[in-house]
């Protein structure tokens, strides 16, 4: 043992001096490619010194704090103190000659390196002087505490090397304690792309690891690309470096991210892909996008909207809400669920002040108030700043004209606030420039909208100024026309919401699934309540001005709520296999983006789903909501059933219908299939669901299975 114990000794003096020399001369240091083999096992042996040498400190502390060394626990001390000095000195050797290779910022590493000096030094040097360590509790304290925080200090600072900055404590960090970002605020590359970057890419590429001498940590270094040249060219069919190396296959020694870190999954290709189609803007709003845009629709899965959003305050009383509630005001939840109230205000003429001043009482939860068109005068805003938890506030077209605005400073969480046809001027909006989260402000129509508006405009740095369009000279198309409601799926009769930018516009829309036309088809004007399943078509019309093209949404009645679901077999593909059956009925609308987790997809085999009732209820037609992605294998089912009876085995048929199959590739669409039948009360409904066995000829997966995709079934 001491032959052992001599050789480990000399091994780690004369590593140590070697280590000390090439310190000396590091600037003249070379370091040949056969050589750096061995400093990149630096990652490979750094755990044991760390693991030895704390191991160490707690066996000689343990052994003073009992006050007593035997000659065993002094040689097993010892052997620690020699293999802590090996493998530390040895660790540091691999280390130094690993910080020679390029991608690694020096005044960074030297921090590291240097901590991993002292350690192997502290070692080496306990060893030497241990019996005097022993023998005097002062000596054994300092070399404690100076051993652990070196070997503290040295692995976090290695840890952000390879990882990225503050990788340790980043969990507990300032930053990660921001409240979430919601649709209406987040921007396309702070709050989509660069998260991407920080979790998949920025552990290799930073300041402290530029990796092929590329930093991701910042818009402008990605701008500079790395030693390979720029991250993106546009003329490029692959769009450049940054796309190339993300597709390349994972076992190509230039694929990103390497093999064996973190993959990039299919939603944060699309993201990177169509934030470089766009241009790689980095200071365009999501919201701002066009409503088919394809990162507009994958956000729309990824960012809570004002309606959507997590509150944690208390829910309001339901006896509470339903007396607040009556024909000319609607106070209901923004989503299912959700303890924040919605408020808009029906018919002018029946409005008085004291109907405002009645939602006091629930004044904690109001989050959005519509007050278009009602005849509100500035004092009645007194009022309105007693809704704390305001987010959206509408007083377009009442009778405003700007001394009261003063009062809306209270609202510290309002973001969006219109102000549209109103007798507001510049100098009346000063006062809402205090308003910390205001991210839009609408003011078309108004004086202020005559006015200076780059005056206005530098006035809110952070928000945005919509002055809607005044070119009534050019002939140009309209845009679309904007449907404002976000739920589709209806728990209680709700108020259609049609909106146009455009002034003087007539929108006209259906409900019977024929197109708008501009002679037969009803004017909008705000009076449309949505109370059952229903397809909305609208379109845009104005003299002089091309008509829109048309918007199109769907809505669904909750219906009967369903006690309880269940599939009769599970879908055999991943991530579908583990998903619930409740997804079906927890009314959650998924939309065109097919990863949002609100889809189950069946592909092989029809989708079966039991559907149990605790009360007999009086059904009349069951409707399954559906996604349709003809380029994405996601085809019409082949055929929809409703099964019914009292008894599992013995259910009868209701209702079987086989929808039409496309003969050509089309945009992703939604679609509802309503399957009506003769009212039944059974106890017991099932749904059969069947995808198309294979894909037609023309189809490029011609012979594949097609899928179907299914979100909601709602029974009425």
């Amino acid at each position: 043992m001491q032959r052992w114990k001599t050789i480990l000794y000399n091994t780690s003096f004369a590593f140590n001096c070697l280590l000390v020399f090439l310190l000396i001369f590091e600037k003249g240091l070379i370091v040949p490619p056969w050589v750096q083999t061995i400093g990149r096992m630096h990652p490979l042996l750094l755990h044991f010194p760390i693991v030895l040498f704390l191991l160490c400190i707690f066996w000689e502390v343990v052994a003073r704090l009992k006050k007593s060394s035997s000659t065993e626990q002094e040689s097993i001390g010892d052997g620690l103190l020699l293999l802590a000095s090996i493998t530390s000195v040895i660790s540091a050797l691999m280390g130094l000659l690993l910080s020679k290779e390029n991608g690694y910022t020096q005044e960074v590493v030297a921090w590291h390196k240097w901590g991993g000096i002292i350690v192997s030094l502290l070692s080496l040097g306990w060893y030497n002087f241990r019996n005097s360590v022993r023998r005097s509790k002062a000596i054994l304290v300092m070399a404690s505490v100076v051993g652990v925080a070196s070997v503290i200090i040295t692995g976090h600072l290695g840890a952000d090397i390879t990882h990225g900055d503050n990788f340790i404590l980043a969990p507990v960090s300032k930053d990660q304690e921001q409240a979430p970002v919601l649709f209406e605020d987040a921007f396309v590359y702070a709050n989509m792309v660069q998260p991407i970057f920080k979790a998949k890419c920025v552990s290799c590429h930073n300041p402290q690891k530029a990796k092929g001498e590329l930093v991701m940590a910042s818009f402008s270094a990605l701008k500079k690309g790395g030693k390979d040249g720029a991250l993106w060219d546009m003329t490029q069919p692959d769009l450049g470096l940054l796309m190339n190396r993300i597709h390349l296959p994972e076992e190509n020694k230039k694929h990103m991210p390497p093999l064996g870190k973190p993959q990039l999954t299919g939603d944060e290709i699309s993201i990177l892909y169509h934030w470089l189609k766009m241009g790689a803007n980095d200071t365009a709003k999501v919201a701002a996008l066009p409503a088919t845009d394809t990162l507009r629709t994958i956000a729309t899965a990824l960012f809570n909207t004002i309606e959507t959003d997590d509150y944690t305050f208390k829910p309001a009383d339901e006896n509470k809400i339903k007396e607040l509630r009556n024909n000319y005001r609607l106070v209901a939840p923004l989503s299912l669920g959700s303890p924040a109230l919605g408020v808009q205000f029906f018919g002018a003429a029946q409005f008085k002040p004291e109907q405002l001043k009645e939602l006091l009482a629930v004044k904690e939860q109001i989050v959005t108030l519509n007050l278009n068109k009602m005849p509100v005068q500035d004092d009645d805003l007194a009022t309105i700043a007693q809704f704390t938890n305001l987010r959206k506030l509408n007083l377009s077209f009442t009778n405003i004209k700007g001394k009261g605005l003063k009062a809306l400073g209270a609202l510290k969480e309002l973001k969006q606030l219109s102000l549209s046809g109103t007798g507001v001027n510049a100098a009346s909006l000063n006062v809402l420039t205090s308003l910390p989260k205001l991210s839009q402000l609408y003011i078309w129509s108004t004086p202020a909208q005559s006015e200076n508006l780059a005056a206005i405009e530098k006035q809110f740095k952070s928000t945005k100024i919509e002055t809607g369009f005044t070119g009534d000279t050019i002939v140009i198309k309209l845009n679309k026309p904007m449907v404002e409601n976000e739920e589709q799926v209806l728990l209680q009769p709700t108020p259609l919401k049609l909106k146009h930018f455009v002034r003087g516009v007539t929108i006209r829309y259906t409900t019977d699934g024929k197109d708008p036309d501009s002679i037969s088809s009803p004017v909008y004007k705000g009076d449309v309540m949505l109370d059952k399943n229903i397809t909305v078509k609208a379109k845009a019309y104005k003299t002089g001005w091309i008509s829109s093209d048309i918007v199109e949404k769907t809505f669904y009645k909750a219906g009967f709520k369903i006690d309880s679901i269940r599939f009769i077999q599970a879908s055999a593909d991943v991530p579908y296999k583990s998903m619930p059956a409740t997804i079906l009925s927890d009314a959650q609308k998924g939309d065109l983006n097919q990863g949002s987790g609100k889809w189950i997809g069946y592909r092989g085999a029809p989708m079966q789903a039991i559907l149990y009732f605790d009360t007999l209820k009086t059904i009349s037609s069951v409707t399954v909501s559906s996604l349709i992605n003809i380029d994405g294998y996601i085809m019409p089912p082949q055929q929809l059933e409703v099964w019914a009876g009292n008894d599992l085995a013995h259910l009868r048929l209701l209702k079987k219908i086989n929808p039409t199959q496309p003969d050509k590739v089309a945009p992703a669409y939604l679609k509802g299939y309503d399957l009506a039948f003769e009212a039944v009360k059974e106890k017991y409904i099932k749904v059969v669901v069947v995808p198309v066995p294979k894909l037609p000829l023309w189809h490029r997966g011609k012979g594949d299975k097609g899928w179907i995709f299914v979100d909601e079934i709602f029974l009425n």
